[in-house]
Parts: structure tokens; C-alpha cells; sequence
């Protein structure tokens, strides 16, 4: 018997392609091109199973409108199979009852597969950085203490998920809570990677990342509107001397976080933002509607933090689910390994006041939407470049999963 061999030449056509046209997997976020001096690194159990992880890697890291496209062309997909394969010799009462079972079946390996890819401690890449002094770090990420941290997701798995992402450090920045870097600290008995301290402020439609405080700051006040927000973050980054010592205190290192600086004060309350002693902005993330901002407002982002010398940072805003990290950032800080974690928070938020351009944001490659028209063909446009950016290891992995399948397939019928 004939195997069907339309839809895997397709498929096969489609991933030929992708590595004919490969481009490196990562991305300097500001800069376009290439990270120099990054790579990714994928378990074994990656590359086997490329079909589930290159997806779950591309959806992990999108937008909404990535999810909704998703959904919307494997559902068109799987009309178009199920009229491929009908059988006009069915009677009709029973190709109701098959198609009803083959739908079910259908629903079920989406679910299956969203599961899966959120919920399941799944392999993911790993960013590897050839210079020993350079430290990749996490800004932004939670545990179950958070209202919508996953259960069960305390800080010794915060801590295991970023060293298997391939992180060195990470601020942990529960909503209006603090104390869980501090626990690992005591817990972890010298194992990486570092969990430092941090908050994330929920503010008058603002969250604000506050890194490197271990003392809790009152918000009550603060969310009656953006005036008390603003009056709350000055206060913050202008601590009032303690008596008696000459040395004034060190603020902490203020960070908007996405999206709600882009949805609600982007304009002229950037400015007073700013002046408040807002020092950073979250760039890119792994959160889908943070990632909902448009590749334009993100360029315009990049243009002035260059300008007025603000930090640009990528965030997992890792509560527990996912897997997948995103975003890295790398900066270059001599001696890192040798500093215990109150040094290395110090050294750290001197580095991305003193020298803020030194933070690269690297990313995985993604293609952006630019137009509405773009917009409605996010899915097979992402999944392509995500195609265009995997390792040949991959595609012969994707080669195998399409033509094994029908060929036997095929044996079995014959």
C-alpha cells in the first residue's frame, strides 16, 4: 500500500529549508546581531525529541499572539489532515463516530502537549559564555512564596531551574515579599548558583523590581495613584542618612518591569520614572504578555536607554512554570566567583550604575510580528525561524520523527 508521502516531503521541504537559510540561535537584543562569546547548549533528550522541545522552546518565549496562532493553525491543520485522509466509503453514522474519536484524540495531545511543555521539568538549552569572568545573571524571578508562584516552586527549585538554564546568579523578586534568596544562602551550603535578594513592588500600575533588599518596603500608601508610586521610589533610591554613621547608605537598584511601564506610563511618565531613581528597564522577557510590546516601542526603548544611559535588562519572570529560559544577561565582573552573595550584589549594582551598556541581553532568536498581517501568521513565521535557528542535530531528529512514522506505517499495511 501507497504511504502518504505529501505531507512529509512537506514537513521535510520546510526544515531543508530552515537549515539552508540557518542563523545563530541567539540574539544581542539591542545590538541584532549574534552574542560573541555565547552559545547554547541542548541535552541529548533535547535534540530526541526536537518536534515537542523546539515548540515548547518558541511558545515558552512569545507572545499571546504566538499562543493564539498556535492554537488557531494546528486546528487548521488538522481539518485539512482529516479531509486528506477521509474515506468517501464511510457510511455516515460512522464517520461521525471517527471523527468525533480522532477530535477527541486531537484535544487531547494539545493538552497534553500545553501540560507538558508548562508543567513538566522538561530539557531545555543551557547558555554556555567562553569568558570565565563574565556572569550571567537572572534580574526577575519568584518562588511559591509569590501569590502566583507555582506550588511546591521554593527556592531550592529557583535555584536548580536557573543552573540548569545556565544561570550563574539570579535576584529572586517575590511580589511585596522578601526572604527567600536569604534562606538558599543559609540552605545551599556553597552550591550554585547564587540566589540574591530583591522584591518586585506592585505599585499604582507599575511593578517595580527593587534588587538587593532584604528588608520589606510598604506599598499600602504607595498604590493610591502614580504621584504616591513616584514619591515611594524617591524615597527608595534616597535613603535618608542613619545617624551616627558618615557613610550613606547604598540604595538599591530600581527596575521597571514589564509590561505595565509600556501600558500605562509610557511618554512622559518615563521621565519621572527616571527621576525618581527608576535606573533600568526590562527589555525582554519570558512573560507572553509582556512580550506583547511592539518591536518598535522595544527599538524606541533601546534608543533612549542609550541615550541617557539606562540599563536594559531581560527577565525570565520565572514563577515555576514554563522551563524554558529566554533571556540571559551577561556582563563581564573580574572576580565574581570569589565574592560572597552580599559582595556580589553590591558589585553587581555598581557594575549596571557605572557601566550600564556592559549588560548584553541575549536572547533567543525570535521573529517579531511588525503589522497586524504579521500578527495573524506569527505561528508558522515563529516556528519557522525557530527551524532556521536549530542545530543540524535537530533536523535530522525533525527528519526522522517525519518519515519514520509513516513508513511504518506503511510496513504494517502492506
Amino acid at each position: 500500500m501507497k504511504i502518504r508521502w505529501r505531507v512529509p516531503l512537506a514537513l521535510s521541504a520546510a526544515v531543508l529549508l530552515a537549515q539552508a537559510a540557518h542563523v545563530a540561535p541567539l540574539m544581542d537584543v539591542a545590538g541584532g546581531g549574534a552574542p560573541a562569546g555565547a552559545r547554547l547548549v541542548w541535552p541529548l533528550t533535547h535534540v530526541l525529541l526536537a518536534p515537542f522541545t523546539l515548540t515548547a522552546d518558541w511558545l515558552n518565549g512569545g507572545d499571546r499572539a504566538d499562543l493564539k496562532g498556535f492554537v488557531a493553525f494546528a486546528l487548521v491543520g488538522y481539518v485539512l489532515v482529516r479531509l486528506m485522509a477521509r474515506d468517501r466509503a464511510d457510511a455516515p453514522t460512522g464517520r461521525i463516530r471517527g471523527e468525533s474519536a480522532a477530535a477527541a484524540v486531537f484535544l487531547l495531545a494539545v493538552a497534553g502537549f500545553f501540560w507538558w511543555g508548562v508543567r513538566w521539568n522538561r530539557p531545555i538549552p543551557r547558555l554556555v559564555v567562553a569568558d570565565t569572568e563574565s556572569i550571567v545573571f537572572d534580574v526577575h524571578s519568584h518562588t511559591s512564596a509569590s501569590h502566583d508562584g507555582r506550588p511546591g516552586f521554593g527556592a531550592a527549585q529557583n535555584a536548580r531551574w536557573h543552573a540548569r538554564a545556565g544561570f550563574d546568579a539570579a535576584f529572586v523578586t517575590d511580589h511585596n515579599l522578601v526572604g527567600a534568596a536569604r534562606q538558599w544562602q543559609l540552605d545551599r551550603g556553597g552550591h550554585p548558583p547564587r540566589l540574591l535578594g530583591g522584591e518586585e513592588l506592585s505599585l499604582s500600575g507599575l511593578h517595580i523590581l527593587v534588587l538587593g533588599n532584604d528588608s520589606l518596603i510598604r506599598t499600602t500608601d504607595a498604590n493610591a495613584s502614580f504621584d504616591a508610586s513616584i514619591a515611594l521610589l524617591d524615597a527608595i533610591s534616597h535613603p535618608a542618612p542613619i545617624p551616627g554613621d558618615t557613610v550613606p547608605p547604598s540604595p538599591p537598584y530600581l527596575i521597571a518591569s514589564l509590561p505595565e511601564f509600556w501600558q500605562h506610563h509610557w511618554g512622559p511618565d518615563m521621565g519621572r520614572l527616571t527621576l525618581a531613581g527608576v535606573s533600568g528597564f526590562e527589555v525582554w522577557t519570558t512573560s507572553p504578555k509582556a512580550m506583547d510590546i511592539p518591536p518598535a516601542q522595544r527599538r524606541t526603548l533601546i534608543a533612549r536607554a542609550g541615550a541617557e544611559r539606562r540599563g536594559l535588562f531581560g527577565a525570565t519572570d520565572m514563577h515555576g512554570l514554563g522551563n524554558t529560559a529566554s533571556v540571559w544577561n551577561v556582563t563581564r565582573l573580574s572576580g565574581w566567583r570569589r565574592l560572597d552573595d552580599a559582595a556580589l550584589t553590591r558589585a553587581l549594582i555598581r557594575r549596571f550604575r557605572s557601566a550600564p551598556d556592559s549588560v548584553r541581553v541575549v536572547a533567543l532568536r525570535r521573529w517579531q510580528a511588525e503589522s497586524r498581517l504579521g500578527a495573524a501568521f506569527a505561528a508558522p513565521a515563529g516556528l519557522f525561524m525557530a527551524l532556521r535557528g536549530a542545530s543540524r542535530w535537530h533536523a535530522l531528529a525533525l527528519l526522522a520523527w517525519i518519515w519514520l512514522p509513516p513508513l511504518l506505517l506503511g510496513q504494517r499495511r502492506s
